[in-house]
């Protein structure tokens, strides 16, 4: 089972980014997750963890694929997941919290080739998940915090998603 949980929230043509104010990531803007406790499913973990980070109680998430990485410092992953504002729940923004600062940020910026701000990975699954790709993992290879490989692969069945 991975460590981590990330989840996109859709409203219309935008997504609730979050821009960290601590590390890893500070000062990048990146959906938001975190750490998956002790006897915690994913799915419950990133229930768990919008809520806590946006205030937002989601309705259904989507499990949107998985991001595994190897690096100097850890091997690691999380469970990616998308979701849609739930009807009738408004959030302002910017909005300052003690993870960083919340906005709906328009996809087509968050995707742009020039956008330096978003976390470096994103820009290599998300466009594909919001299309509907949501079987497929993306492993990363980072040297001294700078990504030098990636592969995508098919990924298999996810039994560890709910509980059983």
């Amino acid at each position: 089972m991975l460590k981590y949980t990330l989840c996109f929230i859709r409203k219309g043509s935008k997504l609730l980014l979050l821009n960290r104010t601590k590390s890893p990531n500070m000062g990048l803007w990146n959906g938001v997750g975190g750490k998956i406790e002790e006897n915690e499913t994913p799915i419950e973990g990133i229930l768990r963890e919008a809520r806590e980070e946006t205030g937002i109680a989601l309705d259904t998430v989507i499990h949107a694929g998985n991001v595994t990485w190897k690096s100097d410092q850890a091997n690691s992953g999380m469970y990616l997941f998308l979701a849609d504002l739930p009807e009738g729940v408004e959030t302002q923004t910017p909005l300052s919290t003690r993870e960083g600062i919340l906005e709906w940020k328009e996809i087509d910026w968050i995707l742009h080739p020039d956008n330096k701000g978003i976390v470096d990975n994103i820009p290599i699954y998300l466009a594909k998940i919001l299309n509907g790709q949501i079987d497929l993992e993306y492993k990363f290879t980072y040297k001294e915090d700078i990504m030098v490989r990636y592969e995508i692969v098919k990924l298999d069945n996810q039994k560890d998603l709910v509980k059983i």
